[in-house]
């Protein structure tokens, strides 16, 4: 059995969460193929996402409680049975209401290790190093939906987008045996919760009333808006406006990612010697700074790729130096039922990263100003919640 303290650790946890981020991003250098295929529009497409958005954040609502009752390892393994499943479905879908429906099944497989990854850190360190463990497995979690969308091109070329899915249905059938095997329960059984729906209901309104997560939550999850905005924008706006080849599409999005690796690493280095408060500030200011650049590039009449992903890099910079503190300091006043509080951060942030994709879609106008526009508020926007809501720098100080 692997040690939850060890680096290994860190690695299958994040091979857990990236399973989420890589059913988004694999696909996405498909989108105008899967439209011509079903015979729909971008927004249809873009629906896809948002559906599996949703998906991920009604599973997380009910996952955190079953974790918390019957352990985190049960769960876990079942999650990644329907992920499995729904990625098959996908595979075979006929027509684009059939994948509405398994990309929600394989959703509801993702948010297991999105949400369980999280909470097995929190029973396991305090919030202080939690906070550094989320960092280093963000930027672990990272490496795969970076090379996701280069993978996904060169699969979409060679074999077709159905190919695309059956890779993801091998990743998540290997992390199943490797879990299965190898990693072990972290919730002991004397902090197990009752699933009474008014223990259920109690902690769900005790998380979403402590000023402490709300302040935090509230804020990850406009971070998150704008970095889907981008994704589900994206593949339109670099492939059908701006003539990106659908091969070539994954390689821009590698920037995005590497300059959120890179913001993870700066912020876990940094974490003990300035503090997660002031990481969040600076990686706030990041995220204005990128929305003002970006809008007025874009008012301004810069067509070129280099005006949409220059910003986007350090928007990745500030979320990946902000993320990791803010998951944390969410979590912070949770020990009893972190799987409780992580569902419920998960449900906020999923459900504002399925909201910002859907009207990136229905906005979209064969320009790259709506999709800039939502990226600049929600990036704003989450430094002035977490301003706002805040009272104390929670994970400045011991705990």
């Amino acid at each position: 059995m692997i040690k939850l303290t060890s680096p290994i650790a860190v690695v299958v946890l994040a091979a857990m969460v990236a399973m989420g981020p890589l059913a988004t991003s694999m696909y996405l250098p498909a989108f105008p193929a899967m439209a011509e295929t079903f015979g729909v529009g971008a927004d249809r497409i873009q629906l896809t996402l948002s559906a599996y958005m949703i998906g991920l954040a009604v599973a997380q609502l009910l996952c955190g409680p079953l974790a918390d009752r019957f352990g985190r390892k049960p769960l876990l393994l079942i999650g990644m049975a329907l992920f499995c499943l729904g990625s098959v479905g996908c595979m075979f879908a006929d027509s684009i209401a059939v994948l509405f429906g398994y990309r929600f099944l394989q959703a509801f497989g993702a948010a297991s290790g999105m949400v369980l990854a999280q909470a097995m850190i929190r029973d396991t360190f305090a919030p202080v190093d939690a906070a550094k463990k989320l960092a280093y497995m963000a930027s672990t979690t990272a490496v795969a939906p970076a090379l996701a969308p280069v993978a996904g091109g060169a699969l979409l070329v060679a074999f077709g987008w159905p190919s695309i899915f059956l890779a993801l249905a091998l990743y998540a059938a290997l992390t199943l045996a490797v879990v299965g095997v190898g990693l072990p329960e972290s919730l002991p059984r004397e902090r197990r919760q009752t699933l009474h729906p008014r223990t259920v209901a109690g902690n769900y309104l005790a998380a979403i009333s402590h000023r402490t997560f709300l302040a935090h939550a509230l804020a990850v999850s406009l971070m998150f808006a704008g970095h889907y905005g981008f994704m589900s924008g994206a593949p339109f706006v670099l492939i059908e406006l701006f003539g990106v080849p659908e091969a070539h599409f994954g390689w821009y999005f590698l920037f995005v990612v590497a300059a959120f690796i890179s913001g993870n690493l700066l912020g876990a280095r940094l974490t003990a010697r300035v503090g997660g408060h002031r990481l969040i500030l600076a990686g706030g200011s990041l995220l204005v700074l990128a929305g003002v650049l970006v809008v007025s590039l874009v008012a301004s009449g810069a067509d070129t790729v280099a005006a949409i992903i220059g910003p986007q890099v350090l928007y990745a910079i500030g979320s990946g130096m902000m993320m990791p503190q803010l998951i944390a300091g969410a979590l912070a006043p949770f020990h009893h039922m972190a799987g409780t509080a992580a569902s419920t951060l998960g449900f906020i942030q999923m459900g504002s990263a399925a909201a910002s994709s859907a009207l990136v879609g229905r906005l979209y106008d064969g320009t790259a100003l709506p999709m800039v526009m939502i990226i600049a508020l929600a990036g704003a926007g989450a430094l002035i919640v977490y301003l706002a809501v805040n009272r104390r720098p929670v994970l400045d100080v011991a705990s």
